[in-house]
């Protein structure tokens, strides 16, 4: 499972549909460089999201795997 602490990198190696997911938010983090560095919680507040909704869809795809 994914929580907000879960580094961006991580997030998409851990599903293949991640990068989806992460890019219907508008996040890009496939191609950028702060993926290694940056928190869930950090990219939703840089990008002034919702992070429990991105958490919610994120951690669905294990659910529905």
């Amino acid at each position: 499972m994914i929580d907000k602490a879960t580094k961006m990198a991580e997030i998409l190696k851990c599903h293949p549909q991640a990068k989806e997911v992460l890019e219907s938010f508008g996040l890009c983090c496939s191609t950028c460089s702060g993926a290694k560095h940056e928190s869930l919680e950090q990219g939703a507040i840089n990008h002034g999201l919702d992070v429990n909704e991105l958490l919610n869809r994120l951690n669905a795809l294990f659910v529905d795997s």
